[in-house]
């Protein structure tokens, strides 16, 4: 099955103060250093937004930011991933893309019940259930959830992947700070 990776860059970085695809990591741009990290991986690897796949429908979050990849990429499946997880890692990606089976989404379910959407490949169908949420004004990733036949990964059937650290998400800069104290430790 041809997989697109798709890395979301949009989102306002409201609490950040400042785009968070452009923050640096080990002397890599965040941008720069996802892509070349799911390159090892994966074929085809995009980042969503006016330098690469820009959306159908700007300001309309991730939803349009999926939508705009299968229309423009052709691929039967993608891989969304978010910018702001600089310790994303691909190998954890093409595991969800081969568990999916025939559904229309996989993704993990962490212990406490919170899904992550941002980190998950999703089918060719779901595009007209995320064009009817979009259309309905509906742009929240739960919204297209509801209408999916979803594999949900559990935690805990993943062993030997670091969840913390895979999705250490970077929202602010108290969160950046400690990406870079992660970072250096894991480089000793």
């Amino acid at each position: 099955m041809e997989t697109a990776v798709v890395i979301l860059t949009g989102g306002q970085s409201a609490r950040m103060g400042r785009d968070k695809a452009g923050l640096v990591l080990d002397g890599e741009v965040f941008r720069t250093r996802l892509t070349a990290r799911f390159r090892t991986a994966f074929d085809q690897v995009w980042i969503a937004g006016p330098e690469g796949l820009p959306d159908l429908r700007p300001g309309q979050g991730p939803l349009a930011g999926l939508e705009s990849a299968f229309v423009r990429t052709g691929a039967e499946a993608v891989f969304l991933t978010a910018v702001d997880l600089p310790f994303a890692d691909p190998a954890l990606a093409r595991l969800l893309t081969e568990r999916m089976g025939e559904k229309d989404a996989c993704l993990i379910r962490r212990r406490d019940g919170r899904l992550e959407p941002l980190f998950a490949v999703y089918r060719r169908t779901c595009l007209p259930h995320l064009q009817a949420c979009l259309d309905a004004g509906r742009r929240a990733m739960g919204a297209l959830l509801d209408r999916l036949d979803c594999r949900m990964i559990e935690e805990d059937q993943l062993p030997g992947f670091d969840l913390a650290y895979i999705l250490f998400n970077v929202n602010t800069p108290e969160d950046y700070s400690q990406a870079k104290k992660i970072s250096n430790s894991s480089l000793q």
